[in-house]
This record gives structure tokens, C-alpha cells and sequence, in this order.
């Protein structure tokens, strides 16, 4: 490499929700010199927003669980937004699984829902107590797994062991094993979609922690998603470090078996040209598919996961609030038939016009900051479908593209106007994104919006977690921990412990804890 390139202390790939609280919290706790790296033209990967005229969509943060005021979750967010970053609750009830013939409200509190779902399946009642067991059982078998990701591998082992084996069964496995109403069956696994894989194929530990995350209720950003890059940078800001969008990480450099740095392509006014920057320290959001089969000249482990899911959603602005139809900022969970499995097998339905399954969410009714009211409907697909347009520049790629963007439009309408009736009246604006988008801003390979599927053999495989063979450099975000925010902003911070030493772990969730016990002293010693 170039001695003479910039030098940081550390160096995060990739401006997503791991790479945001990997690089903060080494700026804040490690009081490190950091460099982020984005190859779009915007921060924040999954949780930056768009915005055309007075209409703004989130493009991946719907509901965040675990948000309230001294939770864990939430203490780390305070911790890296120093406090900033604020979170408005949504409402309960804040999700409606809705299936032919039957709907269930989901309310705040595991009680409330236990005795939601006992009251529509009182036949069931003693084997819901059991399934919030085995929830409760294999989510804490999740997090101690999480954990020792980031230590050394012998207290790794040790620490996963407990309740592996019940842990990692399939979804499909417990649910079939737990009750006997088949509908029952389907309503418990209905968020399925959150970790992107039907319960045939996904680890219950990974059911166990979406399922237990949202216990408490859910909560959205305050001023939305793209408040999250813009507070959670100010911290790697103020400790002498930036953020450098249009920079396209292109290799990970190892001197000696240890990183050295990055080489980049920067784009600026159409031309590009190669930098280089050095640091000791490396950590990668880019995802263990990249990481190791793209950015590493010599590679590395191979995740034994297989590929991910992929998605398309439409983005609609609104004429007017959708409270005129009874929506009150709640998430939809539609699906045309009580077999989640058949609906996976049929998701490519869509691309012929034809809508079994999707998620109905309202960014305008939970962020109260809003300018225009808006709707986003997401329905997951087979991105090897899209593969044809991989290599056609954006916003150009052809009349085929286009007509096939229409059809998947109107399908997902037609499927919403079936179950909330007038809903297609409010539409004014419509936008939809599909696989090749989310590859030409992310880079992830198919458009995969979740990373490594969440399968039993993700959690046997020991390429996963935040640390590599190579020394120095780190993985953060959801191939290092969990999916969805909180689950990639731990992998994050993770990360960032993991790089600090053999206490950094440690160092983190202790300033976590003193950021939540000094606003209320401040409070008292305000009074």
C-alpha cells in the first residue's frame, strides 16, 4: 500500500446500522480516529430515506422493539446518538396478522398477547404458555450465542452449548410439535418476513429473538430512519473522523497476515479515481458473502448459509391520511392462505401479477414530523429473477423493467384493496424498487436485503461472527449478529468491542449502562 495515504485508526466499510455503531462507539468509548466508507451517495445503508417532492419513505427501518427507556437495547443507542437520537412509540395495537376469514390484533406486552392469542384459540391455551416459553428459552440462547461470537473461541463454545440442540430445530418444527390448529400454526410464525425465510427453513433462535424483540411493543425513529446516520455520525465526527460517501471499498489490504487498510474507488463529477487509506484496524459492514469473496484478495471462509432474500417494495405517496380508512400507524401482515411455506413457493407469483403475501406499513403515521402522508408494501421474491437487468444502468433499463415494475405494482394494490377497501383511492404517487435497485445502492449481491439466511447451519457455521483469521480486521451488521436493527447494530458494537481488545466488550455496555443512569440524576439535580 501507499505509506504515504491518509491514516486513521480504524477503518469501517460500509454505512449501514452495524457500520454506524461500529464506528461511533470506537469514537465514543475508544476515543478512536474512525474513516467511513459508503459507496452510495447517501449514509446510513438500510435506514437512510428518500424523498420525492413532499413524500419521504424509509427504505428498511419499519418498527424497532426494544426502545423503551432503560432497556438494553436502548441504552446502547443512547450511548452511540449521544442521546440524540429519539424514538416515538407506535401504537398498540402496533401489528394485525390478517389471513382469509381471521385477523389478529397484536398488542403491547407479552400478557396481552398471550391472552389475545388464547382468547381466538382457547382450545390451544396451555400450548401458547409453552410456546412463550420456548420463545423466551431460545432467544436467550441467541444472545449468548451473539456474545461469544466476539470472544474467543473456546468461551464461545462454552457459552453456546446450553440449549443448543432445542434452539436451532426449524421454526416449522416447534410450531408443528407445539399446536395442532394449523391457523394457530400460521398466526405465531406471521412475522416470518422480518428474518426472511418461511418456518420450514429458518432456526427457531432466530424466530425466538424477532418474535421476543417486539414483546414490549415497537417503536419508530424520531424525524425517521435518516435521523439515525445523521446522530449516530456526529459522534465518529467529533473525535476527529468523517464519513466519505461515493467511496467504493474495491479490496481489504493484509501486510504480514495483518490488515493494513483499503483501497477505494472515489466518484466525484462523474470521474473516478483510486484512493487508499491505512488504519490497524478494519471492520467490515459489508457482509461475509463480500468481505470474504470480493474484498479480500485471498479470500476466506465461505458462509455455509446460501444466499439470501430478496424483495420488492412499492413505495406510494398519498392524497390524504390513511386515519380516514382506520389506519392508525400500524404494520399489515396479509396473506392469502394459512401456509406460510406454500406461500414462500409461490412468491414469484408477483412477477406474473399475482400478490399471496404482503407487508403493509405507514412511515407518515409513526414519524409525527411527516410532511405528506405515504404507504410502503414489501412482498419478498427470488432475485435470480431480475438477474437480466443486473448490468443496465439505473433508472434505465428498458421498457421490459418498466412493464414488469407496473404488473408487481398493481398486483400488491390489488392484494391491499381486497382486505382494506378504498385504499387505492388515497394513492397519488407510485415508485417501486426491486432487487437490481437495492444491488446498485447496497452492493449486496441479488439485492438480499436480510444478509445470510437465518437456517440452522448459519448458527453451526463458524464463519459467522465478528471475528476473522485475519488480524485486525472485523465483521459488523447482521452477518455478525442478529438480523434487523437492533440485531445488526449489535454486531456493530460487538465489532467495535472486539477490535478494542480483550475488555472492549465489556468497556462498551459499562458506558452504556452510566448513559442510562445519568439522565435521571441530571433530572434530580435539575429539581
Amino acid at each position: 500500500m501507499d505509506r504515504t495515504a491518509e491514516t486513521f485508526d480504524a477503518i469501517v466499510v460500509g454505512s449501514g446500522i452495524g457500520g454506524l455503531a461500529a464506528a461511533t462507539l470506537l469514537a465514543r468509548v475508544g476515543g478512536k480516529r474512525v474513516l467511513v466508507l459508503e459507496r452510495h451517495f447517501k449514509p446510513g445503508g438500510f435506514t437512510h430515506t428518500f424523498r420525492r417532492r413532499a413524500w419521504a419513505w424509509d427504505v428498511g427501518v419499519h418498527y424497532v422493539g426494544g426502545m423503551g427507556e432503560g432497556e438494553p437495547a436502548r441504552r446502547l443507542f443512547d450511548l452511540a446518538s449521544g442521546g440524540a437520537l429519539g424514538w416515538q412509540r407506535m401504537p398498540s395495537p402496533f401489528e394485525r396478522f390478517e389471513y382469509p376469514g381471521f385477523a389478529l390484533d397484536v398488542p403491547d406486552g407479552e400478557d396481552e398477547y398471550r391472552r389475545a392469542l388464547q382468547d381466538a384459540f382457547p382450545a390451544e391455551r396451555d400450548a401458547i404458555d409453552r410456546w412463550f416459553r420456548e420463545l423466551r428459552r431460545a432467544a436467550a440462547w441467541a444472545g449468548r450465542y451473539f456474545l461469544g461470537r466476539a470472544l474467543p473461541r473456546p468461551a464461545s463454545a462454552l457459552l453456546a452449548l446450553p440449549g443448543r440442540a432445542a434452539a436451532l430445530r426449524t421454526t416449522g418444527e416447534v410450531v408443528a410439535q407445539t399446536f395442532r390448529d394449523p391457523l394457530l400454526r400460521a398466526v405465531v410464525a406471521s412475522q416470518w418476513a422480518d428474518y426472511g425465510l418461511p418456518p420450514s427453513r429458518s432456526a427457531f433462535a432466530m424466530h425466538a429473538v424477532v418474535a421476543t424483540h417486539y414483546l414490549g411493543g415497537a417503536w419508530y425513529p424520531a424525524g425517521g430512519a435518516g435521523s439515525m446516520a445523521r446522530t449516530l455520525l456526529a459522534g465518529v465526527e467529533a473525535a476527529g473522523g468523517s464519513c466519505r460517501v461515493n467511496h467504493e471499498v474495491v479490496s481489504i489490504e493484509v501486510e504480514g497476515g495483518r490488515v493494513a487498510g483499503v483501497s477505494a474507488l472515489a466518484t466525484e463529477g462523474g470521474r473516478q479515481r483510486e484512493v487508499t487509506f491505512r488504519a490497524p484496524v478494519v471492520i467490515s459492514d459489508a457482509g461475509i458473502a463480500a468481505t470474504y469473496g470480493r474484498l479480500l484478495a485471498r479470500g476466506g471462509p465461505r458462509s455455509a448459509a446460501g444466499g439470501g432474500t430478496s424483495s420488492v417494495t412499492l413505495y406510494l405517496g398519498l392524497k390524504e391520511s390513511p386515519a380516514r380508512l382506520g389506519f392508525r400507524g400500524e404494520n399489515h401482515w396479509m396473506f392469502e392462505v394459512a401456509d406460510h411455506d406454500a406461500i414462500w413457493d409461490a412468491r414469484d407469483e408477483l412477477l406474473r401479477g399475482r400478490a399471496t403475501a404482503a407487508y403493509l406499513s405507514f412511515p407518515s403515521l409513526k414519524d409525527p414530523l411527516a410532511r405528506a402522508h405515504t404507504a410502503e408494501v414489501l412482498a419478498m421474491v427470488d432475485g435470480s429473477a431480475f438477474a437480466r437487468w443486473r448490468d443496465r444502468p439505473w433508472l434505465h433499463r428498458g421498457e421490459e423493467y418498466e412493464a414488469l415494475k407496473a404488473r408487481m405494482a398493481t398486483a400488491l394494490l390489488d392484494l391491499v384493496e381486497r382486505r382494506h377497501p378504498g385504499f387505492r383511492d388515497l394513492v397519488a404517487y407510485q415508485e417501486v424498487s426491486t432487487p437490481v435497485t437495492v444491488e446498485h445502492f447496497t452492493g449486496h449481491a441479488g439485492g438480499r436485503i436480510y444478509g445470510a439466511p437465518a437456517t440452522p447451519e448459519r448458527f453451526r457455521d463458524p464463519a459467522h461472527g465478528v471475528r476473522t483469521p485475519v488480524r485486525g480486521l472485523f465483521l459488523a451488521g447482521a452477518d455478525a449478529a442478529s438480523l434487523g436493527v437492533v440485531g445488526a447494530f449489535m454486531g456493530g458494537a460487538l465489532a467495535a468491542g472486539a477490535a478494542m481488545g480483550p475488555l472492549g466488550v465489556g468497556r462498551i455496555f459499562s458506558a452504556a449502562s452510566r448513559v442510562a443512569t445519568a439522565e435521571p440524576e441530571r433530572a434530580r439535580a435539575a429539581a
